[in-house]
């Protein structure tokens, strides 16, 4: 439990992070997790079977310019592949944003954090002459990740505080099954917003 907690806390740390102006900028996206190498599946990013998940986050800028942003988020995701795992996502990563006089942007995100999954199955363990059948608990594990995305920022044109992007992240899951596939490679396709929301500022208390 001491990893989870360690990134929980890294989490909450991070989110209550005092923004540069009174908006907190929340990120949403569903997608298609699938377990392979970046190239297979539709078009190269794309799994033909759907394992569906979501994420909801936040972030918070390094430094913001007319076309560049250097940003760092925090995400907590959860996503479902049948017959063999429930996993429920908390990490960051560190990214760079380029955004064109026309709204359109494009992103490049590195990132790490925690992993903890459920097998969906039941598990059994041989102990005192017979099986039991195992607590789901599931186990702790290690994710990192990379993804380049393209993007359209309303506030660029309409005046409006949204942005629509696509995302394709590659990460890995370890351990995955200790001494045989130690290192679990996922890709996932994400269709996501970014919206923001006002808070108080320490003029206003």
């Amino acid at each position: 439990m001491k990893p989870l907690i360690f990134f929980i806390c890294f989490f909450f740390l991070f989110y209550v992070v005092p923004a540069q102006d009174t908006k907190r900028p929340i990120t949403f996206s569903v997608f298609n997790n699938g377990t392979s190498l970046p190239g297979f599946g539709a078009l190269g990013v794309f799994s033909k079977t759907i394992h569906p998940g979501f994420h909801i986050g936040t972030y918070w800028l390094y430094k913001k310019g007319e076309k560049h942003e250097f940003f760092q988020t925090a995400k907590l995701g959860y996503f479902y592949h049948r017959f063999v795992q429930h996993g429920i996502q908390l990490y960051s990563e560190g990214g760079y944003r380029y955004i064109t006089g026309s709204g359109i942007y494009g992103e490049v995100l590195l990132g790490a954090g925690y992993l903890h999954s459920f097998p969906d199955m039941q598990v059994f363990v041989f102990k005192d002459g017979k099986y039991k059948k195992k607590a789901p608990l599931g186990r702790p594990q290690f994710m990192i990740s990379a993804g380049v995305g393209v993007g359209y920022d309303f506030e660029k044109k309409c005046d409006k505080p949204l942005r629509l992007y696509l995302l394709y992240q590659f990460w890995m899951q370890t351990p995955f099954v200790n001494k045989y596939v130690p290192l679990l490679p996922n890709t996932s396709f994400h269709l996501g917003a970014i919206f923001s929301i006002n808070q108080k500022s320490e003029n206003s208390k």
